[in-house]
Parts: C-alpha cells; structure tokens; sequence
C-alpha cells in the first residue's frame, strides 16, 4: 500500500490496495491508519455488495446489519442477510452480487422508497448520534455518482491548530445534545423520519474526545440541537467559528467504486447536492461499524470519552 495526504492531511488515501485481498494483516494496516488519519480514501475498488461488506466487516464490526434490506440491482427493499440461524455472512451469499445492502438513494419503485436519505438537505452530521452509536461509517459510490460529493470535516486539524486559550475553555467542558434529523436531514421523507424518531434521545458529550489510540479531536455536533453547558457565553459562537473553516475540509467527488471510511468521534460530513434530479439517479451503500467505542449501553457511566443519557436525564460526569 500506498498513502497520500489529501488536503494537507485532511484526509489520508489508500493506493495500490484491492478490497478484494483483504485479510487479517491489511485490515490492521487499515484500520491503523483510519484511526489515525479520521478520513480515509480507497479510490475505484470493486462494488460487489458482498465484497464490500466483507471488507469493511474486517475493518470494525458492522452495526448496521439489520438496516441491509435493499436488492442492489433493483432497489426493492424486500429482503435481508438473515435466516433462521441469523445473520449471513458475506461469503456465505449464494450471489456476491445481490448481497443486501443500505443504499443511500431517491429513486422510487411503485411508490416506495429505494434507500434511506432520499430527498432534502443532509447537511453537517455523524453516525454517532449518541455514545452507544457505531463511530465508523462508510461509503462507496454505486452509480450515477460521478460529479458528486461529499463533504468531511476533521476535527482532529481543528484541535491540532486550535489557540491554548481555546483549548484551555473548551477542556472539562461538554454539550447536551438532542436527536435531531429533522434539522441535519431536512425535507426527509416522512416515512424515513418517523421511523428514525423512534430513537430519540438525549445524550452529552465532552467537547474534547479522543478515539482509541489517543488521537485528540472535538465533538461539537451543532445540528442535534446543542448547547454547550459552560458559564463562558462567547464559547459557542467562538469554537464554531474556528472548528467551520475550509482548511479542516475534504471534499470527495466521487467516481464509481471510491470509498471513504470515517471516524465520526471526531469527524463530521454532510452532502454536498441536494437537487432531487441529481439524487434521483445517485446511489451509494452505506455502512456503519465500531472502531473506538464498544456500543454496550450504561447508566451515565463513562467509557471510552463517552457520557450516556437515557431518559433525558442528566447525571454526574468523570473523565474517563
């Protein structure tokens, strides 16, 4: 393998690597760097559906299974990766090619929906929408991506540039959040918003977070209705000024095949196109999957830099 910066090392991309040869030790290699770089890039690979499944299940264990309902050649949703004995795995798959998959996608089918995140703005946002959420997503572009794009932030950058002072008033500092897809994905389907209501929630985080080797960033998730709990009035307003800049951005205009894994610890992304003619035809498969975090729920206990609310209660923190 092969890495080069993107971006003054914004992001980090994988060459001279085929997800079709993944094994233990690559998938070390791998993950290695996506816990270090936050953003990571593998340009034109293989879109098997199975393949790339099997690929990202050797990089973190996949959260999402329960979400792949979608035949990739037709859109329909009418099946998953389940029989009696649960779950199946990727190479167990009668056909590698119609492997379900979550497609992130607006065409309809006879009135339904062919994948989640179809219509409206999906603008600054994470997968981890709480502490027990997956803090690893990724995607590949399927068809009609080509002139597309997705945008990350990694805040990593923005903690590494960030003034003393800064730091010194975001340290010991954390933020109540509530679920909120209907300001970060405005304009969803109703159905897709109902169904993602059912997990609403409040949760708190450290402003400052660092994934599991240590690698130091910010969590300031603003579209999920935040307000940092801080007697220091200009905090808000002065860390998003400096977190929001072009500098801590990569852009990804994606060609057919390209991936990009993330850290959503300490990174967020939104959609850069949101006119319904481009989002008709666009389709990616999305994934989830832990890298840092174990996603086993707790009672406003601690673990990993993460502070658990259920019940829209708050308890009394620690550092972990």
């Amino acid at each position: 393998m092969n890495f080069t910066s993107l971006n003054n090392g914004v992001a980090v991309q994988i060459d001279n690597f085929d997800i079709r040869d993944i094994n233990q030790q690559s998938a070390e290699v791998i993950k290695n760097v996506l816990k270090d770089a936050t953003v990571v890039v593998l340009k034109k690979q293989d879109r098997t559906p199975a393949t790339y499944t099997n690929f990202i299940s050797h990089i973190g264990r996949i959260a999402n299974w329960n979400q792949f309902n979608f035949d990739p050649i037709t859109g329909e949703e009418k099946y998953k990766p389940t029989d009696e004995d649960g779950f199946i795995e990727p190479n167990n798959w009668p056909n590698p090619n119609t492997y379900p998959v979550q497609r992130v996608a607006h065409k309809r089918i006879n009135g339904k929906r062919t994948g989640i995140f179809g219509s409206g703005i999906l603008d600054w946002h994470a997968n981890l929408n709480g502490p027990t959420r997956a803090d690893g997503v990724a995607l590949q572009g399927w068809t009609h991506c080509e002139g597309t794009s997705t945008t990350w932030l990694n805040t990593t950058k923005v903690y590494e540039d960030m003034p003393q002072d800064l730091k010194d008033r975001c340290n010991n500092v954390y933020a109540e959040y509530e679920y909120s897809p209907e300001v970060w994905a405005k304009g969803l389907p109703d159905n897709q918003l109902n169904k993602m209501m059912t997990n609403k929630s409040k949760y708190k985080m450290w402003l400052i977070q660092k994934n599991i080797i240590g690698k130091t960033g910010i969590y300031f998730y603003t579209n999920n209705r935040c307000k940092i709990i801080t007697n220091d009035d200009k905090l808000y307003n002065d860390l998003y000024d400096f977190m929001f800049q072009d500098k801590y951005m990569y852009q990804h205009m994606y060609e057919i095949g390209d991936i990009v894994l993330s850290d959503q610890i300490l990174s967020l992304h939104k959609r850069d196109q949101n006119d319904l003619s481009i989002l008709a035809e666009r389709v990616l498969h999305r994934i989830t999957f832990r890298i840092s975090n174990t996603g086993k729920p707790t009672w406003c206990q601690t673990y990993n830099n993460f502070d658990v609310i259920n019940n829209n209660e708050l308890g009394e923190t620690k550092h972990a």
